[in-house]
């Protein structure tokens, strides 16, 4: 299916740009004839329906090559970092096939032990295939056959392997693209790597659908962004908080033009009022929400009427609540679990939905902490966590990182336990901010929380480790802090 949409994108839009990289670029016509080739090799060699296989390549064109291939033959892509290890998960799903650099074919030869096709890639020749007079054989129409796995550790903090269908992900690029208004007239700008539904989604298979240019970037680099930005003018920019921080520290005299962007959606992590209004000041463009996830996919929610803070409605195509440990929905301005309610999607959507791992009953929870106002707009608080337990009382980090990153001169908050399972456990947080003290600080928490939630130990740092896809590493933190004492 996805194929086939590639094929009629190709008639339509021909040798329009479909792919700008930094090494070179791709029609429409051009991603359909290398995709042909390239699903025509690996048929030869003869890899089946349903086998995986895994890319492990940074954002570039060939990655779109290989994955429309892949949907041709209906295989199972699961995307990974090009660096690194592979992870278990991955190993245990048994991938035929590999396509990445040397060293990253390396560690597949070493670790999986089903793997019996190989193809290289570099940045100067891209994928390198042998010289063959195949031609791709009776492609088929794949609706229901999974194209992709992605690995999410979704609301239970274990890692689990998501699968999509091809119909599924067109139907709900479709929707998206609709929700947000993105049409051919488009240009998006990709700036994260490419192993993650999220980015998949966004940045591989909607700008396919809606006809549009996407600009990718191997890597972020807040400069080489902003000159993509000014120099493309891009018109959709879809990125992680961090993204956004970066841009909007960008010096003042270093020239931009950033008028060609009409829309800023913020994902994957809560986006701080500083952030924001950072951005806005610099740019003059406002950042709006989207809320969602793998493990919930396809629910998702958008801060349709721009409301400041909002990651959404609590209505929609998929209404959402806050409730609390019992499933009873909380009132305005009390903090719960955000959770989608199965009852109240719409129609269409259900059949996708129904066997989620994550639902319970009548709700699909995201493990996600937020609140609602009296008009119905949800604010994500964070993520919930194991809690912190404060003289019998518990006491969730997300609530804590919440109240901190409001105070416009923190940039970003990390909350842990101090003295872990001891009597005098309290609540620490390593802070990153300008110009503020820490009684102050402590003064401002005190204000907006009970007294056992406030931190009794804050430290200030430069920065803080993050993810590829610029999230909080919390796992990292929560290890070095593991034996932290008052």
């Amino acid at each position: 299916m996805l194929y086939q949409r590639l094929a009629k994108q190709a008639k339509i839009y021909g040798n329009k740009t479909a792919i700008r990289s930094e090494t070179r670029n791709l029609t429409f016509a051009q991603l359909l004839e290398e995709s042909a080739a390239v699903a025509a090799y690996l048929q030869a060699q003869g890899v089946k329906v349903g086998n995986p296989i895994i890319i492990g390549m940074p954002p570039s064109p060939e990655f779109y090559v290989a994955f429309y291939a892949a949907a041709a033959l209906g295989l199972i892509v699961l995307p990974v970092l090009p660096s690194g290890r592979i992870p278990q998960l991955i190993v245990d799903r048994k991938p035929v096939l590999a396509i990445g650099d040397e060293r990253f074919l390396a560690q597949a030869r070493r670790h999986c032990r089903a793997l019996r096709h190989t193809i290289p890639w570099n940045r100067e020749h891209g994928l390198e295939l042998p010289r063959t007079k195949s031609r791709l054989r009776g492609v088929k129409m794949f609706r229901d056959q999974c194209v992709i796995g992605v690995s999410s550790s979704g609301s239970t903090g274990t890692p689990s392997i998501y699968y999509r269908s091809q119909e599924l992900l067109v139907r709900r690029a479709e929707f998206r693209a609709k929700a947000l208004g993105i049409n051919a007239d488009d240009v998006l700008l990709s700036a994260r790597p490419f192993n993650s539904g999220s980015s998949i989604n966004s940045h591989v298979i909607m700008p396919l659908i809606a006809g549009c240019k996407i600009v990718v970037q191997e890597k972020f680099k807040r400069f080489q962004a902003a000159d993509a930005i000014s120099r493309e003018r891009v018109s959709v920019l879809y990125a992680v908080p961090f993204v956004f921080e970066l841009l909007a520290s960008i010096p003042s005299d270093y020239p931009t033009d950033f008028s060609s962007l009409r829309l800023c959606i913020s994902g994957s992590a809560p986006l701080t009022e500083t952030v924001a209004e950072s951005f806005y000041r610099r740019f003059g463009v406002e950042i709006r929400q989207r809320y969602g996830g793998s493990h919930i996919h396809p629910a998702f929610t958008y801060n349709v009427n721009g409301v400041p803070g909002a990651v959404g409605q609590n209505f929609g195509a998929f209404p959402i609540a806050v409730v609390d440990e019992n499933g009873n929905e909380h009132g305005a301005e009390t903090i719960g679990e955000i959770v989608f309610d199965y009852h109240r999607v719409a129609s269409p959507w259900k059949k996708y939905l129904k066997d989620n791992p994550s639902r319970r009953g009548r709700y699909i929870y995201t493990g996600d902490l937020g609140r609602m106002d009296t008009d119905g707009n949800v604010f994500i608080v964070g993520r919930k966590s194991p809690f912190i337990k404060v003289r019998g009382n518990r006491v969730e980090p997300a609530e804590v990182e919440a109240v901190l990153r409001s105070h416009p001169a923190v940039q970003e908050a990390f909350v842990y336990p101090v003295a872990r399972g001891r009597p005098n456990e309290a609540v620490g947080a390593l802070v990153i901010g300008k110009a503020i003290k820490i009684v102050d600080l402590l003064r401002y928490c005190a204000e907006r929380l009970d007294g056992y939630k406030c931190p009794r130990k804050i430290a200030f740092r430069k920065s803080l480790p993050r993810t590829p896809h610029g999230k909080l590493a919390r796992r990292v933190l929560n290890d070095e802090l593991a034996n932290e004492n008052l």
